[in-house]
């Protein structure tokens, strides 16, 4: 009996060193679910803001994840939250233009009850990311603390939020961003149609050389350029009003592939812009396309293609799918029809379908997102800030592994039956941006 009353004696000695253990041994599982470079570089602390940062609220934003209320991050609003469970769940921001993040101040759900930690990243690209360091909540509050970022100047900024000190539930109330606009070299700025859409480094205009001349029945007096100049030409890409306009006469020279339709138009390549791009649109990753559009002038036809998803040289699909819309000859205001048409409804469905349940007017901007993935083809109507509204239409299986997207003014006009016309074509285009 007096054994056993001293081994009980031990056992309550040590057992709050077996708790430290074990907390500790917690502590060491979850480190290791940073990654190394999360592992290896140290945030500094200092905080340093700027008396100059503004914050920002123009941006598209996204999640990693379909877990919770994703809009309640930012809704300015106490009573909400966005929720997830995972050390790796992402927010992305894509401020359509380089910024410079200075400082966030967030909010967590039990904040003061608990801490919570997360990563921030910055990307030029959307695509590859780059560390910038880590940051725990003080525990103290609820309400919002203040993170300095040490001024991250990028297009795109990511929090991957990496749970709390007592579980893996991430459990946001409330974001706001705060710093200061800033200029690269890739452009950004709003002077210029290449400005407009942040320099066009992964992307290369279809569009012309020459002297228009709409009265010239030999192609208007200009030669087509598969890779034209992205400087502004009031005849066929111009900045205005905050958009990037791409201008289009049916009497314009067309490509060399066999077709009659004339185009100004971008054609999307790699990342850095060294090469063409081809996406395999079959496997379980998702490729998009972003873009606000409005449409000022329709050509003879009434026709007009803003957004493609176009299959690589040799393909049988060829136009995966054509955005377009469609009304009458000139028209330049009032409303039109929105139509799918390309290997998605011509070939699938027998012939081009108009998405009824949308009202699509000239001269007024809309926001669409077109991707692909699993060989099936979606467009979405978006919200302002960037968040799916509605599906407007969704493919049947489409067998197509080397793709890449088009946007711009697609003229659905031959050249040889309107080489004179003085009517033509105009697409305002804004914030467009592709992930893959």
């Amino acid at each position: 009996m007096k054994q056993n009353k001293t081994f009980k004696k031990i056992i309550k000695s040590i057992l709050p060193l077996l708790l430290v253990l074990l907390v500790v041994n917690s502590c060491s599982k979850e480190e290791l679910d940073f990654t190394e470079d999360e592992q290896n570089v140290t945030d500094i602390d200092v905080f340093s803001k700027s008396n100059a940062s503004v914050q920002l609220t123009s941006y598209n934003k996204s999640a990693s994840t379909t877990q919770g209320t994703f809009n309640n991050i930012d809704d300015n609003s106490a009573t909400s939250r966005w929720s997830t469970k995972g050390r790796s769940v992402s927010a992305y921001f894509d401020f359509g233009s380089v910024v410079t993040v200075d400082f966030i101040n967030m909010a967590f759900y039990k904040g003061n009850q608990r801490k919570s930690t997360f990563s921030y990243w910055q990307s030029n690209n959307g695509t590859s990311w780059t560390y910038r360091g880590r940051k725990t909540s003080n525990g103290n509050t609820d309400g919002l603390q203040e993170f300095d970022l040490n001024n991250i100047t990028a297009r795109y900024f990511r929090i991957k939020f990496q749970g709390n000190e007592f579980t893996e539930w991430n459990s946001v109330r409330d974001l706001e961003i705060f710093g200061t606009p800033a200029t690269n070299s890739n452009g950004g700025g709003n002077g210029t149609a290449a400005g407009v859409l942040n320099g066009l480094q992964n992307w290369k205009l279809n569009a012309y050389t020459g002297n228009l001349n709409v009265s010239n029945s030999n192609d208007n007096g200009l030669n087509y350029d598969d890779s034209a100049s992205k400087n502004d030409n009031n005849d066929w890409f111009y900045e205005s009003n905050g958009y990037a306009y791409f201008k289009c006469y049916p009497g314009n020279p067309t490509s060399t592939n066999n077709t009659q339709n004339p185009r100004s138009e971008l054609r999307e390549l790699t990342s850095n812009g060294s090469t063409e791009i081809n996406w395999d649109g079959t496997t379980n990753t998702e490729h998009s396309m972003k873009w606000k559009v409005r449409i000022d002038d329709l050509p003879p036809s009434g026709k007009v293609c803003f957004g493609q998803i176009h299959a690589e040289s040799g393909s049988q699909f060829d136009d995966v799918i054509r955005v377009q819309v469609q009304g009458s000859s000139g028209q330049n205001s009032g409303e039109v029809d929105l139509r799918i048409n390309g290997y998605v409804t011509e070939e699938l469905l027998g012939s081009g379908q108009t998405i009824s349940n949308f009202t699509f007017n000239m001269d007024t901007e809309y926001y669409f997102e077109l991707t692909m993935r699993n060989e099936v083809v979606r467009l979405y109507s978006l919200n302002s800030n960037g968040t799916r509204n509605s599906t407007l239409f969704t493919s049947g299986d489409v067998d197509s592994d080397g793709n890449y997207f088009k946007a711009g003014c697609y003229l659905q006009s031959t050249q040889s039956s309107h080489h004179s016309s003085n009517t033509f074509g105009l697409v305002g285009i804004k914030e467009l941006t592709v992930s893959h």
